[in-house]
């Protein structure tokens, strides 16, 4: 008996102090050394002690489980419990979340592009009611992106002519309306085209420079903003939402904020990085005039105006949410 008892004690030591009430799964696209993947890997932290061990999250980095393009229709369907999601990315539906960001064009600090773009969220239900199957626990918002050059800078929008610049569908018209050719490329095969000279130019943001090795083969950055507007970014299923008691569920939405701005600051400090780097090899950046910069930010105008009307057919109310973003823009 003595035995048994010494037995049975030992094995007792031997399992953890405590079990997780709830043993959550978590996908991303990203690796855990990408700034995203960085803020996940301390908002799980963070979640996991504020509810004193209830909770236990198990991530899978690097697309092991879910992609960045179809990760709302994935985590709906219940391949993770809580994922990275990017509707913006995805080639139809959930409008609002995936149109509304590129009416934030013109803005240059990404902190207020969040700002904005929360309170939208909350004034109109519509955002969350197309993510009928997640709830959003978290939101990124891009640092604005520039135009990085082969063999001379931009200095006046005039300098754009003829210059043929790898581009975001998003940018082509801009571009194209001051002359310059916008190219869609794949980024991981805008390195040798570059070296090559194929394209003139990318537009990208800081930190590319680093992460993507810019700086060895483009010797300007112009700073004429390319904004990145907000969009939801972390999410849990759905039917996993509905059984977490609410003091758990709380522990989570009172952490969206917090996740948002980290992700961000991590993101700058990516940019920060980025920016030393291209110094390093050399590359010069200039800025551009305010009135050259507002003067291209006009031309977005048109044809956000057109994406506004699409969405009022809908029955969305895009540009009643085009006229909020833009009203804010201005003050």
């Amino acid at each position: 008996m003595i035995r048994t008892t010494t037995i049975v004690t030992l094995c007792l030591a031997a399992l953890p102090a405590w079990a997780a009430d709830f043993n959550l799964t978590y996908a991303s696209p990203y690796t855990e050394s990408h700034p995203y993947g960085a803020a996940d890997a301390e908002w799980i932290a963070r979640i996991e002690e504020q509810s004193g061990g209830r909770v236990d999250i198990t991530p899978y980095w690097g697309r092991s489980l879910i992609t960045s393009r179809e990760g709302v229709d994935e985590l709906a369907a219940g391949v993770a419990d809580m994922s990275y999601i990017a509707p913006i990315y995805a080639r139809s539906g959930y409008d609002m979340n995936r149109l509304v960001p590129g009416m934030f064009y013109g803005y240059t600090d990404p902190e207020k592009v969040l700002d904005v773009y929360m309170d939208l969220v909350e004034a109109y239900p519509v955002f969350d009611e197309e993510l009928s199957g997640v709830h959003v626990v978290g939101y990124n918002v891009g640092t604005p992106m520039h135009i990085l050059l082969r063999d001379k800078p931009v200095e006046t929008l005039d300098d754009l002519q003829g210059l043929r610049i790898r581009s975001a569908v998003d940018f082509i018209g801009p571009l194209a309306a001051f002359g310059a050719e916008g190219v869609t490329m794949p980024m991981t095969e805008t390195y040798p085209s570059l070296e090559k000279g194929v394209v003139d130019g990318v537009i990208a943001p800081y930190e590319a420079l680093k992460s993507l090795s810019f700086a060895e083969v483009v010797g300007y950055y112009s700073e004429l903003p390319h904004s990145r507007g907000a969009y939801p970014s972390r999410a849990v299923n759905g039917d996993v939402w509905a059984n977490l008691p609410e003091d758990i569920q709380k522990i989570f939405d009172d952490n969206t904020e917090w996740l948002s701005l980290r992700t961000l600051e991590l993101a700058q400090e990516a940019e920060a990085a980025g920016r030393a780097y291209g110094e390093e090899k050399g590359v010069q950046f200039n800025s551009l005039a305010p009135e050259v910069v507002a003067e291209y930010s006009k031309a977005f105008a048109p044809a956000i105006q057109s994406v506004a009307e699409d969405l009022d057919a809908m029955g969305k109310p895009g540009s009643e949410v085009l006229s909020a973003i833009r009203a804010a823009h201005s003050q």
